[in-house]
């Protein structure tokens, strides 16, 4: 059996759910919570600000119209926008809710620990100097909410 998959944006998915009756964040939570909550970790850490209903969505299997998990994560062009503050902006992923992303980031560890699998290479940040010291004091405040928890 092949399988086709096609993408369809969190928008067009949020006219689904409210035609089926469906809270759209829970559904996202139950198709692919790895996924949601990596986003919101990632979008933290490098201050992500593009982060729109247009900017992440769902893969579906084009035979049987079942959602398969949310799109890899893409879209990465406003990264370091968000970099003045350790809160970072406003998580747009929560929307209809308001958190800043560093709450949104806390909220994810919480929900599915923090899987750094490897060091981060010092050098990635060149001569951005306050970029590095940022991501940084990002990645040390995740880790501190993840040392009282199980799940890291």
């Amino acid at each position: 059996m092949i399988l086709c998959i096609g993408k369809k944006t969190r928008m067009a998915f949020e006219i689904y759910a409210q035609n089926h009756d469906l809270d759209v964040l829970g559904e996202c939570l139950r198709i692919d919570k790895e996924t949601y909550y990596g986003m919101n970790i990632l979008d933290y850490l490098v201050g992500n600000t593009d982060r729109h209903p247009e900017n992440w969505g769902l893969l579906v299997d084009n035979q049987t119209n079942e959602y398969i998990s949310l799109y890899p994560i893409m879209d990465f062009n406003q990264s370091f926008g968000s970099y003045d503050t350790i809160d970072g902006a406003n998580c747009q992923t929560v929307y209809p809710e308001k958190m800043t992303q560093r709450e949104a980031a806390i909220e994810a560890v919480r929900n599915v620990g923090l899987h750094q699998i490897s060091d981060i290479d010092e050098n990635f940040f060149e001569d951005k100097i306050e970029w590095k010291a940022m991501f940084f004091q990002r990645l040390e405040e995740l880790k501190k909410c993840c040392s009282s928890l199980s799940v890291c």
